[in-house]
């Protein structure tokens, strides 16, 4: 509860400068969770002289149409394959929570944040990747849109899409100057 507090005091006290007024966030988040983790992900950005992204309704009903799929076929966490119907176009991190009533999509972002204490301002590669991955599309710089989506699995746990336009994490290429 305190995290989310800390999140939504951001937003009212303005240090989440790049707000972005989201009313209907194209996906099952609300749009106060849309806003909060737009501002969460723009707050992270700036750590490290990014600029900020924009909410983008599409990618975020491209990424509940993949949470959805995932939630109905078993819950696991997949990333979209490279090929087929369910093709991935877009740069894409995944959370699961074990209950939906704990979990939010705020924890997602926090845990992906988390990783950036494994990134050593280096290219992305096969020996970082796993340790950074998330981390690193989150601040890609060439990254401008992103859009979240949540479902809820039989079991009662939770996963979480994020959908990053355009992609991120080019193996030999680092995040951000």
């Amino acid at each position: 509860m305190l995290k989310s507090n800390l999140a939504i005091l951001f937003l009212i006290s303005g240090v989440g400068c790049f707000a972005q007024s989201i009313l209907r966030s194209g996906s099952s988040l609300t749009s106060s969770e849309a806003e909060e983790v737009l501002v969460y992900h723009n707050n992270v950005r700036q750590e490290v002289g990014v600029g900020p992204l924009e909410w983008s309704r599409e990618l975020a009903g491209y990424a509940q149409k993949w949470a959805d799929q995932l939630a109905a076929s078993g819950c696991e966490m997949n990333h979209r394959p490279r090929s087929g119907v369910w093709k991935q176009q877009h740069g894409e991190n995944l959370f699961w929570g074990s209950d939906a009533e704990v979990y939010s999509v705020l924890d997602a972002c926090e845990s992906w944040y988390s990783e950036k204490k494994f990134y050593r301002n280096a290219p992305v590669g096969n020996g970082n990747f796993s340790q950074v991955g998330h981390y690193t599309q989150m601040v890609w710089s060439k990254t401008t849109h992103v859009g979240m989506a949540k479902a809820v699995c039989r079991d009662g746990s939770v996963l979480v899409v994020a959908n990053y336009d355009p992609p991120g994490n080019y193996l030999g290429q680092k995040p951000y100057p």
